[in-house]
């Protein structure tokens, strides 16, 4: 498949004061626990936000669902083609009018307050690039408890060379503002997934917050769950890719000129 343009960049600034949040969510062949997670995130959006939905051309009855949520608010938008995880992502990502971006899965359940942590943290931290990771306990279909707490089963935390070989960036718990996309994208076609490479793009530019204290549910059942699958020399492509990739873009001239305005100014 031949790479899609995606431009961050044209958004008029009017836009943006609109919109306070902009969750964003991608979908494919979710049925199943779509409505659940739907509802638990517009139950917490205040009027200046928004709910992003890009589905990946999905072949159940996930798109159908999506058209019952449909609004102002709760923008519903499909790919051009089927384009698989990453590039869904950054094709929803590039639609999100926001100042803060929230990542979500589609098969989830948020616990009440989530969006009310993010929206504080990001009032008392004003620096363009940080990154904010939240918590999460592990459950099953049913929503069952299971493994606990992610930060406590994975070690969660900063370093390049840790998150590299053993990521601990996990999407769904991430947060940030829309002055990062600036510079992570658009996401390099070597990366293994988008999440390990808005974490270490974001470390590279300044700190990162690891939140303790569970905001949601997070399913980890069956079809969702992914497997130590990967091949040996599978993993050690991605891990040079993601260090070629990081090279590459610290060598940019996009990413001085932001690393110079991330250690002095303040997210507009």
């Amino acid at each position: 498949m031949g790479s899609i343009s995606v431009r961050i960049d044209n958004i008029e600034v009017s836009s943006l004061d609109r919109v306070g949040i902009s969750v964003v969510m991608t979908t494919y062949n979710g049925s199943l626990y779509l409505r659940p997670q739907i509802d638990s995130i517009i139950s917490q959006l205040n009027t200046e936000d928004e709910l992003v939905i890009s589905d990946d051309r999905s072949s159940d009855k996930t798109l159908e669902i999506l058209k019952e949520y449909a609004s102002d608010q709760v923008r519903i938008i499909q790919t051009p083609g089927n384009l698989g995880p990453i590039r869904n992502f950054e094709y929803a990502l590039a639609q999100a009018r926001g100042s803060v971006i929230v990542l979500s899965d589609q098969d989830d359940v948020w616990l009440e307050g989530r969006l009310t942590r993010v929206r504080d943290h990001f009032l008392r931290n004003t620096m363009p690039y940080g990154l904010l990771v939240l918590d999460s306990d592990i459950v099953d279909g049913d929503l069952k408890p299971t493994l606990g707490s992610l930060f406590e089963l994975l070690s969660v935390g900063p370093g390049l060379i840790k998150n590299v070989f053993r990521n601990t960036y996990v999407g769904c718990h991430m947060s940030f503002r829309r002055q990062l996309l600036d510079v992570a994208m658009p996401f390099p076609r070597a990366i293994p997934m988008h999440d390990v490479w808005l974490g270490l793009v974001s470390e590279s530019l300044g700190p990162v917050t690891f939140e303790p204290g569970a905001t949601m549910l997070f399913r980890r059942s069956g079809e969702n769950y992914t497997q130590s699958r990967y091949s040996t020399i599978q993993r050690l492509t991605w891990r040079i890719g993601l260090m070629t990739s990081l090279v590459q873009l610290r060598l940019s001239a996009r990413f001085r000129e932001r690393s110079d305005h991330a250690t002095t100014g303040k997210a507009t």
